[in-house]
């Protein structure tokens, strides 16, 4: 079911707790991270940023950043999910594709923990919600939700929901004002690549 918010369904968002050192993203640009999205252009953007129908850019008053649980959920959300082609039983993905890739993880300056929207389990059908609004194809209600959050409860620092492309983990959208920064990134060890395309079943190519 999708459903856009109302007051009475925002009154009743659930939130929970998460480490800053639990967060994770598979990066081209790590110099360049945290990279918040203002461009609408996927699940949980403030959908002000959208260009209009002349194509002029639209002003998000938000930026979102898209972290997972682990850097497996995240090799699967970004490198598989954007990269890849299922080819007689496997997925291809790129050497170079492959080696591109840094994982990041991030801190904050006085803070261990994020409070964040629970759009999961219980908490989403409480809502009146499913997991279309992790699954679905359409981002128009997603990112309706994101903005309903954000101005109804300043306390919030994002959302938790399920990934699309590994789903039973959690991945997170991060509001700017979440304030996180960089706290390290490097290049993913080959033997590490080699563990997650065999998890994953990877052909590289």
């Amino acid at each position: 079911m999708s459903r856009l918010p109302d007051a009475a369904a925002l009154a009743k968002v659930r939130s929970v707790v998460v480490p800053v050192a639990g967060l994770f993203r598979l990066s081209r640009f790590p110099a360049t991270e945290p990279y918040f999205a203002v461009k609408g252009a996927y699940r949980f953007d403030d959908p002000a940023g959208l260009p209009d129908p002349t194509g002029n850019p639209g002003a998000a008053t938000f930026g979102v950043l898209y972290v997972a649980q682990d850097a497996e959920t995240a090799f699967c959300e970004s490198v598989i999910h954007g990269n890849s082609r299922f080819v007689a039983g496997s997925y291809e993905v790129s050497d170079a594709e492959l080696g591109e890739r840094h994982l990041v993880t991030f801190t904050h300056r006085s803070r261990k923990r994020l409070t964040v929207a629970d759009l999961t389990g219980d908490a989403l059908k409480a809502l009146g919600l499913n997991n279309d609004i992790s699954a679905g194809s359409d981002y128009s209600i997603p990112q309706q939700w994101a903005a309903a959050l954000h101005a109804a409860h300043p306390i919030l620092d994002g959302i938790r929901y399920v990934s699309r492309q590994h789903n039973s983990a959690h991945c997170f959208a991060l509001f700017d004002r979440s304030d996180v920064i960089r706290d390290s990134s490097f290049a993913l060890p080959e033997d590490v690549i080699d563990g997650l395309c065999e998890s994953f079943n990877v052909k590289r190519v």
